[in-house]
């Protein structure tokens, strides 16, 4: 058995069994909460210690009444060793005590005698422990003595024993909770947050163990029992203190106590003894919160309701004026008080969008409209707003769509013109994410035509902006300037930053695409992202941080992209901004491609594309950059992900989806010989990307034309503003792009066409690797290097099938029970496969399994 954080411990425990064999007996006291790992640690010592020497056991039961000397009967059971029973007269403690004396005198070779549980001791045995711990010197003994230290308050008689022992011959050894890094470590390799079980199980063992275990929601039921025999065995004022304070999650205030109830001062007294309750910042909690979750599941639904009810009454006016809104939610949830909901639901809301808590904003702006009977229609309307925003944040745009036209319906009803054009404006938004192209234009046209004859206001400001949008998105870079220099205008004059920084986000991008202006671009994204972030407008510090990552990928500028990309994932992950989150997500799968970090890539566009509802817009890139990887490698279900990448792309009628997807294609054809293209779509996306006035030869599209389809004749001519430098292998290799790099190395002479090879084979594109090596041969070149293909080389650590099963899936990140679900096995069984995994590979945890696997190419 493994100790773990216990190695001091047993170490002194060991040591003074040393000092035992040499003649001087000791008493070792070894005292901890319930479940601290008192009785792993003393069975670990004597299992160390057999068969050479004899140790006896005895235990002490928590029954309403214990049976006298119950420790002791079992030691002198095990004493006798065959003795007739008549040979000594049990029932007569003096006689008792004196001849268990003598027979551990008779234990020449050293001696254990372990007491469990001594809390629970009759007065009797306590006598017996006094009577045997104040001779124990005398003996070859080590007497080891368990209890629960927060079971032995003030008066309890074992502290007037352990008192009167000598302290030459007694060490106490106090029991601490698993460190927060061990915790942390013990979740990882079980696919859960270290952070979260630390925080309910306060590192106790037994805690940390049986939630580990467990494939349920909730409290598993072995601690479940554990903590109601304890609630059971209490008196009645403490029972009820504790299902009062099981109510409150966040703790409760220590000078509210005796107006809650004057008899509880007497009992959190004894709970702070025995340290079930502990006080911190002046609020008292349940030391573990699995104790205040147990108690509160055990409620009755009418007591629930009933206490909540109760703490409203005497509190309500105390929460208003400390604004703690959330807690006066959160019982008036529990005590049915549906007005109190709609009142406070709203402005806890709006306290967390200000927080960036934007999933609780939009979970508390539901609750809120879910008791619409009690909020005025216009209000409502207003929240509708809120909690559509709230939503599309949090990649929920469905329901951020049906809100925003429910809000629409109700403020064409009030003809309401600068809300109806809001209300448009932000739908064209939607439709764009959801990659409508011709509704998010039809929407923004509509707004604009609406608002331009009203005075200013942000509303208008904002319809001007949405079309400096829009157009930055089709690379009409005249129209994006001009409606953007208009949406600065209205903004200025009616000091709207936050308009000005999304504005300022499509001019920036619109300019950073051109090669002749990428400086001048990124310095209007910059002036975007420091409006935003001294106004802690999230959206658009995430919109910078999107427009400077994503249009650095497109430019190659690699470094600034993955600086951007990084800090702008960050940011959204700590405000639950999944929209721009997914969408930075998916340029740095797009990212990790170009770059040669191909597994990364795979690794990031297969969780996008397992993500639930993934907006057309995110979906788009990630189905070339997963589809291009199972292409170069080989891997079967190409060409179905590169069609709808297409699909996808045409609906958007953007550039920049549109040129990767047919990209793409076109790559597919090079490889394998297929026409997927029509030459008329060709003509028409060429002469979309002559119209931008933003053509190079670096350009997606023309590179892989110039491979994939010699024939095609580029009429009109090509803008050829750089020179045959940029078609060069070291133009590809100064920008670190190993793929280009290699394909172009490979239109070379024989030893750039070996260099060429070696790279794809490193890259793992076994597809591309046989075509170079094909075309080597046709050549008539011989001595062409034969290295082992990726899916040779792939499962080295020989792993079985249902082992590679699960490892696929820990790549996903999903827990056990998920997996089991997954594969129709239990969870158990998934468990044995992890370790069987992490013994195969050779390392100690669920994360670094799946590191080493991708290591190994076992997975990709």
């Amino acid at each position: 058995m493994e100790l773990i954080e216990r190695a001091a411990l047993l170490a002194t425990i060991n040591d003074k069994f040393e000092q035992t064999l040499s003649g001087e007996g000791q008493c070792v006291l070894v005292t901890g909460e319930p479940g601290i790992g008192k009785t792993t640690l003393v069975n670990v010592f004597c299992k160390s210690i057999k068969p050479q020497y004899n140790v006896y056991w005895g235990m002490c039961d928590a029954l309403f009444s214990p049976r006298p000397l119950a420790p002791l009967h079992d030691l002198w059971i095990q004493l006798r060793r065959g003795l007739p029973e008549t040979q000594i007269n049990v029932d007569d403690r003096t006689a008792l005590f004196y001849h268990v004396l003598q027979e551990l005198h008779r234990e020449n070779k050293g001696v254990v005698v372990v007491f469990e549980d001594i809390h629970w001791a009759d007065e009797a045995t306590l006598d017996f422990i006094k009577f045997l711990g104040r001779r124990i010197s005398q003996l070859k003994c080590l007497f080891i003595l368990t209890y629960r230290d927060d079971e032995v308050h003030a008066r309890h008689p074992l502290r007037n024993v352990l008192g009167q022992l000598y302290a030459d011959s007694l060490t106490r050894l106090q029991l601490e909770p698993f460190s927060r890094q061990v915790v942390e470590t013990m979740a990882a390799a079980k696919g859960y947050s270290g952070e979260e079980v630390y925080n309910i199980t306060g590192g106790n063992p037994f805690y940390v163990t049986e939630i580990l275990a467990s494939y349920s929601r909730g409290v598993p039921e072995n601690i479940r029992d554990s903590i109601l025999s304890v609630y059971n065995r209490q008196d009645e004022d403490t029972k009820m203190l504790w299902e009062m304070l099981s109510i409150f999650p966040a703790g409760f205030e220590v000078q509210y106590l005796e107006q809650l109830q004057p008899r509880y001062k007497e009992a959190v007294k004894y709970c702070f003894d025995s340290k079930i309750l502990v006080v911190r910042n002046g609020l008292i909690f349940f030391k573990h919160q699995l104790y205040s979750q147990t108690i509160e599941a055990s409620l009755t639904p009418f007591l629930r309701t009933t206490l909540n009810r109760q703490i409203l009454s005497m509190f309500l006016e105390a929460f208003e004026q400390n604004q703690e809104v959330e807690r006066i939610i959160h019982h008036a949830k529990n005590a049915g008080a549906a007005e109190l909901i709609a009142r406070y639901a709203p402005m806890a809301a709006y306290k967390s969008a200000v927080a960036g808590a934007h999933a609780d904003a939009a979970r508390l702006y539901c609750l809120a409209i879910e008791h619409k009977r009690y909020i005025a229609q216009e209000k409502l309307a207003e929240y509708h707003e809120l909690y559509a925003y709230e939503c599309y944040l949090i990649h929920q745009h469905k329901e951020a769509i049906s809100y925003t036209e429910q809000a629409l319906d109700f403020w064409k009803e009030q003809r309401n013109i600068e809300k109806i054009g809001d209300n448009l404006r932000f739908l064209s938004r939607l439709w764009w994410y959801e990659g409508h192209r011709s509704r998010a234009e039809e929407f923004g046209i509509m707004a604009v035509e609406i608002l331009q004859s009203t005075q200013a206001s942000r509303a208008k400001a904002m319809a001007y902006s949405n079309m400096a949008m829009l157009k930055m998105l089709v690379d009409q870079t005249d129209e994006c300037l001009d409606w953007g220099q208009k949406a600065s205008e209205v903004a200025h004059e009616i000091n709207d930053q936050e308009t000005l920084a999304h504005a300022l986000n499509s001019i920036g991008s619109s300019l950073m695409t051109d090669y002749n202006s990428v400086s001048e671009g990124m310095s209007f994204l910059q002036q975007s992202l420091k409006i935003a972030l001294k106004h802690s407008f999230h959206e658009h510090v995430a919109r910078a941080y999107t427009a400077l990552g994503s249009n650095a990928v497109s430019m190659k500028l690699y470094d600034v992209a993955n600086e951007n990309l990084n800090l702008g994932i960050l940011y959204c992950q700590e405000r639950d901004m999944d929209s721009l989150r997914l969408y930075m997500v998916g340029y740095k799968a797009r990212l990790c491609l170009e770059t040669g970090a191909w597994n990364e890539a795979y690794e990031l566009a297969n969780i996008l594309l397992e993500t639930e509802d993934l907006l057309p817009v995110i979906k788009a890139g990630a189905l070339v950059t997963f589809g291009l990887l199972k292409l170069r490698r080989g891997e079967p279900g190409a060409l179905e992900l590169l069609s709808e990448a297409r699909t996808i792309a045409f609906d958007t009628m953007e550039l920049h989806r549109i040129i990767p997807a047919l990209s793409a294609l076109l790559e597919y054809e090079w490889l394998l010989g297929a026409i997927l293209v029509e030459t008329a779509v060709l003509d028409r996306v060429v002469q979309m990307i002559r119209q931008t006035k933003k053509i190079t030869d670096d350009n997606k599209l023309f590179f892989w034309l110039k491979r994939a389809r010699k024939d095609y004749i580029l009429t009109e001519g090509s803008d050829h503003r750089h020179d045959q430098e940029r078609l060069s292998a070291a133009y590809w290799e100064k920008l670190g792009c190993p793929y280009e790099y290699a394909l172009t190395l490979f239109d070379g002479d024989e030893d750039d066409m070996k260099q060429a090879l070696t790279i794809v084979q490193k890259l793992g594109a076994d597809t591309v690797y046989d075509k170079m090596r094909q075309s080597m041969r046709s050549v008539g070149l011989k001595k062409i290097p034969r290295g082992k293909r990726l899916s040779t080389r792939s499962n080295s650590a020989q792993l079985t099938t249902r082992e590679l099963d699960v490892l696929h899936h820990l790549r996903t990140g999903m827990q056990n029970r998920e997996i089991a679900e997954k594969l129709f096995i239990s969870a158990k069984t998934v468990d044995h496969h992890i370790s069987a995994l992490l013994l195969k590979l050779n390392v100690s945890s669920r994360v670094k399994a799946v590191h080493e696997a991708l290591k190994l190419g076992i997975v990709k």
